[in-house]
């Protein structure tokens, strides 16, 4: 985890209070990158120490000093340094559910259908707070940290499908008979669903398919008009 690296990009942006900085995690990232307070006072701590951040307590006399912190210039060439090196390493998602999905064998069709019914009530609401997040930030974000909500929320709807899909398939008793969320050739179907959606210029098939899926008021989605 590059809390380090985490703390000094948001500072290069501007100063910061401690308070600020967990705000920023606890409220914009949290779904995809959660720090508790027990990760971030010690690690602004460090980071004073060893100088790659600065520290002015600003003091106030109703209220609790405010702890401002400034990116110094070790700081400055430490960031740049880490931004320019490739990721060498695939991180593995470590998500309880999908590890709970994998001993599903072991529980009862009822006990299988409540975790999966919980689990798309919880999605949902994921849902609606990434819109949420997206709306209150949408004048405060870089276009490539935009980027990353429309993956969030790609990624939030992907598994609404797939836990919707995993119910109707324990309803209707097609878990062991089927073994898999479709057919094979779906794969490609499913690849190519998703190149044209990401497409700067979709097919005329798509947009013809859009048009008649897409809800009235969201129009084409989206996607670049033809010309």
């Amino acid at each position: 985890m590059a809390l380090k690296e985490a703390i000094l990009g948001l500072l290069s942006d501007g100063p910061m209070t401690g308070y600020e900085i967990k705000q920023f995690f606890r409220n914009v990232i949290k779904h995809f990158w959660s720090v508790s307070d027990g990760q971030l006072y010690p690690t602004l701590k460090k980071m004073h120490k060893e100088e790659v951040i600065s520290l002015q307590v600003v003091r106030q006399d109703r209220t609790a000093n405010k702890h401002v912190y400034s990116i110094t210039e070790k700081g400055r060439r430490h960031f740049e340094r880490w931004l320019r090196e490739p990721v060498l390493k695939f991180e593995e998602l470590k998500e309880p559910f999908v590890l709970k999905v994998f001993f599903f064998s072991k529980l009862s069709r009822e006990e299988i259908l409540w975790h999966l019914r919980f689990q798309l009530d919880l999605h949902a609401r994921i849902l609606e707070e990434f819109r949420g997040i997206r709306e209150s930030y949408e004048d405060r974000v870089t276009a490539f940290q935009r980027l990353i909500g429309d993956v969030g929320l790609l990624y939030v709807e992907v598994r609404i499908v797939w836990i919707a899909r995993m119910i109707d398939m324990v309803q209707k008793g097609l878990v062991d008979k089927m073994q898999s969320l479709y057919p094979q050739d779906m794969v490609q179907v499913g690849t190519r669903f998703l190149e044209e959606i990401f497409s700067e210029k979709p097919s005329r098939e798509f947009r013809k398919w859009l048009r008649k899926v897409a809800p009235p008021e969201s129009g084409s989605g989206g996607l670049p008009q033809e010309v």
